[in-house]
């Protein structure tokens, strides 16, 4: 071991006598070691960088839940409001007093500000009309159901609860709000984005005035009804093209220079695929975490490139 030693010391004393080499051999030694530092940085930080993203895009995807679960507790909670109502519960196979009750109650929510909600009653008692799927599915089961329906006017919110007297279901509360009032509450927080992509098969549940001249496509099945949401986050997407939402799909997420995107599936009430709902932020700006992101990681690059440097120069 020490003529090891002794051995390696000998050479660099021999090579020091010769500085042409020696500085030769000094400038490879630091290229190389400053290159193999920057490439173990670089892929590091990228690294941290793709795992941040990756939480991001839970944390998103978990706000976006939560949005939806308060919008069920809020949707409930006016049912429950309406289900006390002594007129309404007294007289609940008088089908023109309840559509008395639930027009006051209308109106009462345009009064307040809440137009884009609106409550429904379906009797069974005498009833004379078909109902769609979702209400007999209710009557039949005697469950409530909350979730998202493509309905002639629109994506809507849903809530729909059984009015049971006995053991018998005499009628069903449909409440409903647009798909937009997520969006609203979403964006309170001034980075989030959120557009609502529509498969096109879902067109042939809107009527003409809520289709005509309102949807353009973006990628592959999917439209945006354009006036409703932010023009420059969905024209990204179109600009990403076919290849950038497959990979958007496959990552779960998807950053380029403009935007950070990321996506949830939406099933509506049926658990049938409807769209999809993109979230997320632009890029630039102060409080946008992935600018944060990368003046952190860029930041930690040049310092530990700065300590690598010092060392080397150090060690000759």
């Amino acid at each position: 071991m020490f003529s090891f030693i002794k051995a390696i010391q000998n050479l660099l004393s021999e090579l020091k006598k010769k500085k042409g080499l020696w500085f030769t051999i000094l400038t490879l030694l630091s290229i190389s070691g400053i290159s193999l530092s920057m490439y173990l940085l670089t892929s590091m930080t990228s690294n941290i960088s793709q795992e941040v993203y990756a939480n991001m895009s839970v944390t998103y995807k978990n706000n976006l839940d939560y949005k939806f679960e308060d919008k069920q507790k809020e949707l409930r909670s006016i049912i429950l409001g309406l289900k006390v109502n002594d007129t309404f519960k007294n007289n609940l196979e008088n089908k023109q007093v309840i559509d008395a009750v639930i027009d006051t109650y209308n109106k009462t929510l345009v009064a307040s500000g809440l137009d884009s909600i609106s409550l429904t009653y379906y009797s069974t008692v005498n009833q004379t009309n078909q109902y769609r799927n979702i209400i007999n599915s209710v009557i039949n089961r005697k469950i409530s159901i909350f979730g998202i329906e493509v309905l002639s006017d629109g994506p809507n919110v849903v809530y729909i609860e059984p009015i049971i007297s006995g053991e018998s279901v005499v009628g069903v509360v449909e409440i409903k709000e647009s798909l937009i009032s997520i969006k609203k509450d979403f964006e309170r927080n001034k980075q989030s984005i959120f557009v609502f992509l529509m498969q096109e098969k879902m067109m042939a549940n809107l009527s003409i005035d809520a289709k005509n001249g309102r949807y353009r496509p973006v990628v592959d099945d999917l439209r945006v009804e354009e006036q409703k949401y932010d023009g420059s986050f969905f024209a990204n997407v179109i600009e990403d093209g076919l290849d950038g939402f497959k990979e958007l799909k496959d990552k779960g997420y998807i950053v380029n220079k403009e935007y950070f995107k990321t996506y949830k599936e939406i099933l509506d009430v049926n658990g049938v695929t409807i769209g999809y709902a993109l979230i997320g932020e632009q890029v630039q700006g102060n409080g946008g975490f992935v600018n944060i992101v990368d003046k952190m990681t860029k930041s930690v690059t040049m310092i530990a490139l700065g300590l690598v440097i010092s060392i080397l120069l150090f060690m000759f």
